[in-house]
């Protein structure tokens, strides 16, 4: 995107109108097909251990909603389509939730129902705090916001801002945060010019070209048939690959001179080749489609889903795999800010009710952690991904790699450890299903960590043939 003018800001006085961003507006229609799909809601858990004060804490969230209009804007439907409505500045009341002695569970019962609730996008707020005392020491801050107005990238810019002013407040202090030149609203009038541009225009024949004739669909081996309506019904469980198995898998990824990322999605392509019988199919991904400086620190919708072409055709060695994965990543990387509907009314795959063409299988990398989970006197944990109980995908993997990872550091807390969050559709699979696709998963790392020469046919069978253990 670096060919176009830089984003400005427009008006707020009504003279020109606020149009969702691509990926919002394919996101709002979904929402309108599926009323009460709770699948593009995120949650997060903020242990706060220690001295807390909440008053400083309401503070604090109080000047991040001033700060960005994202968080301060309800989506609304008018004749020419959908319409982001900027609200001015509000305070934010945080009262705390005494759970001390309610009994062992009541924490886990509070979030279980807080998470199930709906978020409206036509009224305020889209981004809901609870705070929860569960001990005389310990506070727990519930963050629930709608991905309309949240991506992954945003949110540890959120938990970055949230201890620095917490921090600044707390010390009698004024906020240390420089305000943002551009906001979200100026970003979505900004990428409808760049889609009128000639460099869209280029990257949709890229991905014209990178599709042709892949397999619109992956179709793995499910415990029940597809339904021609999605009910979106999910569970995400987690699992970890140990320090020992991590290191290896980084190892690799130095010695190949690879990102860590194309390791661990060549080694998850096997996997889904082995389960589906396929050998060439697509595994979507988000990227952070952060390209130009006026947006790195905004609060937002941002990411973009993109389709990443699995090559196995000809048996290749799993090094070979990783050289192909890559190379394609890398094309993805360049090519990364054309919205995927644009690529899809590109491609123009077959419509297939119940089907998501060219995504049903998504294997996320949360590389991104924060950088400032600290506060003196409170010690931090942050826990994104909580589940609510739905799914968007078939099947997405998100893994999340820890803060301080280096080859031979000790393993403090599973340090060097990689977790992975497993959501999977339950009218698809059942968990026992997921669980054994999990272990599949953990055992491949091991053994083309050991032997990368192998080739993918010795790691899945024969070719067009579904293991067993994948089935």
């Amino acid at each position: 995107m670096n060919d176009m003018a830089a984003i400005r800001p427009v008006p707020r006085d009504g003279t020109v109108p606020l149009p969702l961003s691509s990926a919002q507006e394919r996101l709002w229609f979904m929402q309108r097909l599926h009323p009460g799909m709770l699948a593009y809601q995120f949650q997060a858990k903020i242990e706060l251990t220690g001295t807390l004060d909440a008053r400083v804490l309401a503070a604090a969230l109080t000047e991040i909603v001033r700060r960005h209009e994202a968080y301060r804007t309800t989506f609304a439907e008018t004749p020419d389509g959908p319409v982001q409505v900027v609200h001015p500045p509000y305070e934010v009341g945080l009262s705390v939730e005494d759970l001390r002695g309610a009994g062992e569970g009541a924490e886990a019962d509070v979030i279980r129902a807080a998470v199930a609730a709906e978020i409206p996008v036509d009224r305020l707020p889209l981004v809901h705090w609870r705070l929860l005392r569960t001990a005389e020491d310990r506070h727990v801050l519930l963050h629930l916001e709608h991905h309309l107005v949240h991506d992954g990238w945003a949110f540890n810019l959120f938990v970055d801002e949230l201890c620095a002013l917490y921090r600044a407040f707390a010390a009698g202090e004024p906020s240390p945060l420089p305000e943002p030149g551009v906001q979200f609203a100026d970003f979505a009038v900004w990428q409808r010019s760049w889609l009128a541009s000639p460099a869209a225009d280029a990257q949709l024949a890229y991905w014209r070209r990178q599709l042709d004739g892949v397999p619109y669909f992956l179709d793995l081996a499910t415990d029940r048939p597809r339904t021609p309506r999605r009910r979106f019904t999910g569970d995400a469980p987690r699992f970890t690959v140990p320090g020992e198995l991590a290191d290896a898998v980084r190892a690799l990824a130095a010695r190949e001179r690879v990102p860590l990322f194309s390791v661990m999605l060549a080694a998850f392509q096997v996997l889904l080749s082995g389960w589906s019988g396929q050998d060439d199919f697509c595994v979507a991904t988000g990227m952070a489609a952060r390209t130009r400086p006026e947006v790195d620190g905004m609060f937002g919708m941002l990411v973009n889903t993109v389709a990443l072409r699995a090559d196995l055709r000809g048996d290749p060695s799993f090094r070979e795999l990783l050289r192909r994965t890559r190379t394609t990543t890398f094309g993805a990387l360049e090519h990364q800010e054309l919205p995927f509907d644009r690529v899809v009314a590109g491609v123009r795959p077959p419509r297939v009710r119940g089907r998501q063409p060219l995504c049903e299988v998504l294997f996320a990398f949360h590389d991104s952690p924060s950088r400032a989970v600290r506060i003196p006197g409170l010690q931090v944990e942050v826990t994104p991904g909580v589940s609510n109980g739905s799914a968007k995908f078939d099947l997405n993997v998100i893994a999340i790699p820890r803060a301080e990872q280096t080859i031979g550091q000790p393993d403090r807390a599973g340090a060097r450890a990689i977790e992975f969050i497993w959501e999977y559709d339950r009218d698809l699979f059942d968990a026992a299903t997921v669980a054994r696709a999990a272990g599949r998963y953990e055992r491949l790392l091991a053994a083309v960590t050991a032997a990368p020469e192998t080739r993918i046919s010795a790691l899945t069978g024969e070719p067009g043939r579904r293991r067993e253990d994948e089935k």
